[in-house]
């Protein structure tokens, strides 16, 4: 579960991002931030996994207060695909897809395995996928290449970050 009481985030020079933010989301529900650009719809997500800190106001999940928590084994909970995709520019797809699982002590092959899995998942041929490098690919694939990665880490709970900003109707 996540809750967000009076949560507000101002930067510095006075721009407001989000203003008392009160918003509550049980397990297995699905919640979309709608709004037009700007309205603090990131901010909010970059809050509650703590890569940027409210101003005020309380952030909980599963109870836990995130100002409280330690960070890294936050963010270990929480699959999360930013906006502008973040794939790393110096690996090929596969190595991509597999690194957060391997980071995790996921054995190589387990994760090279489930990795294929989910690029063909995703309509991603691995075999004609896995040694590209992501300078090689559209924006698109490059979206359906960060989706996989997220989803190889089977995290309690997911952020999206206009994960679907980069794909075509019929992707």
């Amino acid at each position: 579960m996540i809750e967000l009481s009076g949560v507000t985030k101002t930067y510095p020079g006075g721009t407001q991002a989000v203003k008392e933010l009160d918003l509550a989301v049980q397990q297995g529900e699905i919640v979309c931030l709608v709004g037009p650009s700007g309205c603090g719809k990131s901010t909010t997500l970059k809050m509650i996994n703590r890569l940027i800190e409210p101003t005020s106001g309380t952030i909980r999940v599963n109870g836990v207060d995130v100002s409280k928590a330690d960070a890294v084994q936050l963010r270990r909970g929480i699959g999360y695909v930013i906006q502008h995709v973040g794939l790393f520019p110096h690996q090929r797809i596969l190595a991509n897809v597999m690194s957060v699982p391997r980071l995790l002590g996921v054995p190589k092959s387990v994760a090279a395995s489930r990795a294929e899995e989910l690029l063909a998942q995703v309509g991603l041929d691995p075999a004609d996928f896995a040694t590209r490098y992501p300078h090689q690919l559209s924006g698109g694939q490059q979206q359906r290449i960060a989706l996989a990665r997220m989803f190889l880490k089977n995290p309690p709970i997911i952020f999206l970050d206009e994960p679907t900003a980069s794909l075509d109707a019929i992707a």
